[in-house]
């Protein structure tokens, strides 16, 4: 017993590193779906090559790529709610698990999460490039 709280207590930094980055994410995609709408449709294999081959790139590109593959991949689009909103969606809370999973780096979590909610040829799509995006929010990388 006092193992666990010695665990869950040294874990408790993570934690909070992981809400700032996963409110940080947040925030930018509420912001880029605003943009996102009126942007051309983008092939997801298309966005992944050009992201993968500019390894420099901030946060943005990856956040607005991964909204217009989310448009495409989900029966109606995402429910991404106007930046500084209380309340979340459905979808955002997905999002934020996503994050969740991906940062703990929990692959069972992650593959259910995307294997509800996505076509089996978005999945891998949407994994990295929330994968990407998390990694380059700025001043919010895990020590």
């Amino acid at each position: 017993m006092g193992l666990q709280k010695h665990t869950v207590a040294s874990h408790a930094p993570d934690h909070a590193v992981h809400h700032e980055k996963h409110h940080a994410a947040l925030t930018l995609l509420r912001v880029l779906m605003r943009q996102c709408r009126a942007k051309a449709r983008l092939e997801p294999f298309e966005a992944c090559a050009l992201l993968q081959n500019a390894p420099h790139e901030g946060a943005q590109p990856y956040a607005d790529a991964l909204l217009r593959v989310l448009v495409q991949g989900l029966s109606h689009g995402p429910v991404i709610h106007r930046a500084g909103a209380q309340e979340r969606s459905f979808d955002e809370s997905w999002l934020l698990a996503l994050m969740d999973a991906i940062s703990r780096d929990d692959r069972a979590s992650t593959a259910f999460l995307l294997r509800a909610r996505l076509p089996l040829h978005l999945r891998r799509h949407v994994g990295w490039l929330t994968a990407q995006m998390m990694c380059r929010l700025p001043g919010l990388k895990p020590d």
